[in-house]
């Protein structure tokens, strides 16, 4: 036993040892190339680094389009780099040479505080997407006000739902922004629906298996026939359980209201399959927060908060959204 923990711990160090050269490695690659850009063009370079979480789901690969986008009109180059499960992207950051970071904090709020507190000491100025962190002298935050999304989810529950609500709500680990801030959100739907609730949330999550949705909705529309209304927060998980209701029939008798404006969510709300969405704009997110980033890191001050929104969609504004063109990102949009 004494001999296979000592060789358990060699091992860990060993691996240890590996990931950090590794990430040293990447991050001064990335500066030297910056470095190199600047000098072989003649044109000031920045350059950010944008730390998200690992996974596929369109969110994030959004907020990177709309980065990029900003990035490019403002001659800024960005690394993306993983933040979360054990990477240590934004523990060496300080030492990279960025001359700023884009965060989504997808980390416990001691260690990300104690990070973006060592970024700032060593001058490089940080904004924070999505979730906020709440500090003595907070950082710049770009993203939805979770309590507004809260309260729009509460007037759509308001205008379709038949008193008295029983109301579940499922957050879901592909959408960690919203989850991070659930009790902004609990809040919101209380501020607007009030006494009407015929009893406290029922609140769920799902993870990152696409399926899981299909799992909990299954289960309770089988084993809790009191809830009337479900709420989701993440676009996939909407559309799996949609087709959960259409499968058991339940179309009209429960009451589902999604989050995204992809075209399915849009044509099952023209069909009254779904009561409603509601919809963020994380190519915003990402083109608003290089622009504040750089306005911080060019003027040493910055708007404190930008708030990009949050849009309401029913069967009354789903044909109107159908019709406009994509919109372009330029100019602030």
């Amino acid at each position: 036993m004494k001999y296979a923990a000592k060789a358990a711990t060699l091992l860990f160090g060993a691996l240890f040892t590996l990931s950090l050269g590794i990430s040293l490695y990447t991050i001064l690659s990335m500066s030297q190339l910056s470095l190199r850009t600047a000098e072989g063009t003649g044109v000031p370079v920045r350059h950010y680094g944008v730390y998200l979480p690992v996974n596929s789901y369109t969110f994030f690969q959004d907020v990177v389009t709309g980065a990029k986008l900003a990035g490019t009109e403002l001659s800024c180059g960005l690394s993306f780099h993983p933040i979360g499960d054990g990477t240590l992207d934004l523990s060496m950051a300080r030492y990279s040479g960025i001359d700023g970071a884009i965060v989504f904090p997808a980390i416990p709020d001691d260690q990300a505080r104690r990070l973006l507190t060592d970024l700032n000491t060593s001058g490089v100025p940080v904004v924070l997407i999505e979730h906020t962190i709440a500090n003595d002298s907070p950082w710049p935050f770009v993203g939805t006000n979770n309590f507004d999304l809260g309260k729009k989810i509460g007037e759509v529950i308001a205008k379709i739902g038949t008193d008295p609500l029983h109301v579940a709500i499922v957050y879901s680990d592909k959408s960690p922004g919203i989850y991070a801030e659930r009790e902004l959100v609990e809040m919101g739907i209380l501020a607007s629906l009030g006494d009407r609730l015929g009893r406290s949330l029922s609140v769920r999550k799902t993870d990152l298996n696409p399926l899981d949705a299909e799992d909990l909705t299954s289960q309770i529309l089988r084993n809790e026939p009191s809830i009337n209304t479900i709420v989701f927060t993440d676009t996939n998980d909407t559309l799996s359980a949609t087709q959960v209701l259409i499968d058991m029939n339940l179309v009209g008798q429960v009451q589902i209201i999604g989050f995204g404006a992809d075209r399915p969510i849009l044509d099952y709300i023209e069909k009254g399959v779904l009561a409603g969405s509601i919809a963020v704009n994380p190519k915003e997110i990402g083109y608003r927060a290089v622009q504040l980033l750089y306005e911080l890191e060019q003027e040493g001050i910055s708007e404190s908060f930008v708030d990009t929104g949050v849009q309401v969609i029913t069967r009354a504004s789903v044909q109107e959204l159908q019709d406009a063109p994509s919109q372009d990102l330029g100019g602030g949009a």
